[in-house]
């Protein structure tokens, strides 16, 4: 591409943030809004939750709000007159020479710039003059135009990919409300008994130390089960077992994981292992094996990531401040209302249609991800 290439400074004006004193913000809504940083952005634009009587540093309607520490990078978009914190700068482009949103993707192309600029004992953070020297290329207006409805419209695919997935998530609580009713509360009557009348095997993981090589086999930790009981396993460690501890702690289909210590309002997270491939738990997790005549993993697996169950594990939950503990005995002890196993079978392939509806957004949620990397690529260079 032919076009020259540009300091941010020289086309736009960027405003750092500056935190008022803290007796001038308030929750009440006196004031113009008071972003701090990334904390307070949403998916396109920032979300005010505080406000300040008297600020010292504005960002206008239509301005780009940048994240200028931990984490650099991020940007939003603001909506209307606001105050701004030391965790932010504002960005205000002059249009006549470069579009608002073509310098919106020029940042998130060259945010890896941004990032290595960071400096800080504490936390990276950048300042006003490593923005200002931001350089792009900078083609004709109309040929910004272009470029922004392109990228624009690929963006648009990916949010409402990624929406998609997002909503399938939330399919399951519903379904088990629906089918079951409350967890707790059981107002469908079904027969009630203690999780440990039905439980094979409760045991805790292996406690080995993990290594970052791929040496031994896949151990889950706490990272690899999401809050809603979904297992992520992009960030996989090993461990080293000899065959008798491997036969002791190996999993298998619809085991399920119970994350046994945590924070407070993570502990009691649960995942079902779906036998992807050869793994252990770590020993964050109880183990816990049902008999499958009584009652299926997945309505277990279901019944305790649903809200009203983890306010009950959270009032259960003992420890220190920061950390909270279940054991195999507390959690063996939960009351667990049992509908027919012809009841349980009709949500179990509900559920599964629903990973397979999953599968399939996420994919392509990816693949729009994808593409829009590649479009950045290719219309505003490396």
């Amino acid at each position: 591409m032919n076009f020259p290439i540009i300091s941010l400074g020289d086309v736009a004006t960027i405003i750092a943030g500056q935190s008022p004193p803290s007796n001038t913000y308030n929750e009440i809504g006196h004031g113009l809004p008071f972003f701090q940083g990334k904390a307070d952005f949403g998916v396109l634009h920032p979300i005010a939750r505080k406000w300040c009587i008297a600020p010292k540093k504005f960002a206008e309607s239509g301005d780009i709000l940048i994240s200028v520490r931990a984490p650099i990078g991020p940007t939003n978009i603001a909506q209307e007159r606001c105050c701004i914190g030391r965790g932010l700068a504002a960005i205000r482009p002059n249009e006549a020479e470069v579009l608002r949103d073509f310098v919106l993707w020029n940042i998130k192309h060259h945010e890896s710039t941004l990032i290595a600029k960071g400096q800080g004992s504490t936390f990276a953070a950048i300042g006003q003059q490593d923005i200002k020297s931001l350089k792009f290329l900078l083609p004709p207006l109309n040929e910004q135009r272009r470029i922004v409805d392109i990228l624009n419209r690929a963006s648009h695919i990916e949010r409402l990919r990624a929406r998609a997935a997002d909503r399938l998530q939330q399919f399951i609580p519903a379904l088990f409300h629906k089918m079951f009713g409350d967890a707790v509360a059981n107002p469908m009557g079904w027969k009630v008994i203690t999780l440990g009348d039905v439980c094979v095997l409760a045991q805790y993981g292996t406690s080995k130390k993990a290594n970052d090589y791929i040496e031994g086999v896949t151990v889950l930790r706490m990272g690899n089960v999401t809050y809603r009981g979904n297992l992520n396993c992009t960030d996989l460690k090993h461990v080293e077992l000899d065959d008798q501890e491997f036969r002791k702690y190996s999993l298998r289909i619809g085991d399920i994981l119970f994350n046994r210590t945590n924070s407070r309002d993570l502990v009691g997270k649960t995942g079902l292992w779906d036998g992807r491939f050869e793994a252990v738990a770590a020993s964050y997790f109880i183990r816990i094996r049902v008999d499958e005549n009584a009652v299926l993993p997945t309505y277990v697996w279901a019944f305790l990531n649903t809200d009203t169950t983890k306010t009950h594990l959270f009032a259960m939950a003992r420890g220190a401040i920061g950390q909270a503990n279940i054991n195999a005995k507390e959690i063996k002890s939960l009351l667990l209302p049992l509908p027919p196993l012809e009841k349980q079978r009709e949500f179990a392939a509900l559920v599964n249609q629903a990973y397979r509806a999953m599968d399939k957004a996420q994919t392509a949620a990816d693949t729009a991800a994808a593409l829009s990397a590649s479009l950045m690529d290719r219309l505003l260079g490396r």
